[in-house]
């Protein structure tokens, strides 16, 4: 497969060179703002967004990041996957004695500790998109930035995913936000004058930019038909604000599915452990944080 650039008409950028430290090398960079433009062809569309946004009001958005968005989802695969292999190796303990204690002797604690981890690891904080007022803000590592729209820097990009010796198995695609020293806001001083941040990662190209393209529809136009109904399961208050307990049965049958494969869709409304907006950042929208 060859490393070719990305798919988009948007101009290529030599902006991750300019950082001090590369954790890893994306390829193919492209610079999506300033000024902000969708990708041309692609959906600006609500439609399966929940995952990836948090938040949101005319006022504001909070949009989950990339490691937001697996945490949101990586209980739904293990429970999936823990309930299927102890009934397969329950299934073959009826046959073979001992095979079911064994498994469950070594699944059973691995089952915990992803609890453990979902439960005491903090929530980290989303990207929040102020509309009103045209800034982004974004925490990283006690840093927060208050970076304004028009120059707003997000590029696309993507890595190889390697099988074996020089064998390309998969390329994975990124979004990442940029942060420059002038943005800084409060917390902690920017230890490098400039820094990104991940905004989404994933194996379909289109993906990414269609979350791209949603997040500048929403600036610009604000909430529009179809988005109440499509975010309805962007967090738990808005499940209940937008579902309710009209009809007994259907929200039984969803809190059953909620607390046996996705529990963090009701946890991390009552999670204790939660990293929260700075004072500064309170002061404009009040004490209101969503993960």
């Amino acid at each position: 497969m060859s490393d070719s650039p990305l798919n988009c008409d948007f101009p290529e950028t030599d902006i991750e060179q300019q950082l001090e430290k590369r954790l890893y090398r994306t390829h193919g960079e492209r610079l999506a703002s300033p000024p902000a433009r969708k990708v041309a062809g692609i959906s600006d569309s609500s439609e399966e967004m929940d995952y990836g946004v948090a938040y949101i009001s005319e006022r504001f958005m909070d949009i989950r990041t990339a490691f937001l968005i697996f945490r949101r989802f990586q209980l739904v695969v293990i429970n999936l996957f823990m309930i299927i292999a102890l009934s397969v190796m329950w299934m073959i303990g009826q046959f073979y004695y001992g095979v079911f204690s064994a498994s469950a002797a070594l699944l059973l604690p691995l089952w915990v500790a992803v609890y453990l981890f979902e439960i005491f690891f903090p929530l980290t904080l989303p990207v929040r998109i102020d509309r009103q007022k045209r800034f982004v803000y974004a925490g990283h590592r006690g840093t927060f930035y208050r970076i304004p729209w028009d120059e707003l820097e997000v590029s696309f990009s993507h890595n190889l995913q390697y099988l074996g010796s020089g064998v390309v198995w998969e390329r994975q695609y990124y979004s990442h936000l940029y942060l420059r020293d002038k943005h800084y806001f409060c917390g902690k001083a920017p230890r490098r004058p400039l820094q990104r941040k991940k905004l989404s990662s994933g194996f379909k190209e289109e993906d990414i930019y269609r979350k791209w393209n949603f997040i500048v529809r929403y600036h610009n136009e604000g909430i529009v038909e179809g988005d109440d109904d499509n975010l309805a399961t962007a967090n738990y208050d808005a499940y209940i604000k937008h579902v309710g307990f009209k009809s007994l049965r259907v929200s039984l049958i969803d809190h059953f599915f909620f607390i046996f494969f996705m529990p963090t869709f009701i946890w991390w409304k009552f999670a204790p452990f939660k990293f929260k907006w700075p004072k500064e950042i309170e002061d404009v929208f009040g004490k209101f944080n969503c993960y």
